[in-house]
């Protein structure tokens, strides 16, 4: 299991979901530098179908 993410990364993360959808896009791809390499990043948003809700929310708890 992967460990839980940061709220700081959360956050971030909320706000680049709130961005792209004002924006009327789903997914953003970039590239950064940290720590002295340089990374892809993709990101894409998927909405959750109902039915997977229960899943989605049982992995917070």
């Amino acid at each position: 299991m992967q460990p839980p993410m940061t709220i700081e990364i959360c956050r971030a993360l909320t706000q680049l979901t709130r961005q792209l959808l004002e924006a009327r896009e789903h997914q953003a791809q970039t590239h950064v530098l940290a720590k002295g390499h340089l990374y892809r990043v993709v990101v894409s948003l998927e909405p959750v179908p109902a039915d997977q809700l229960q899943d989605v929310i049982n992995r917070y708890q």
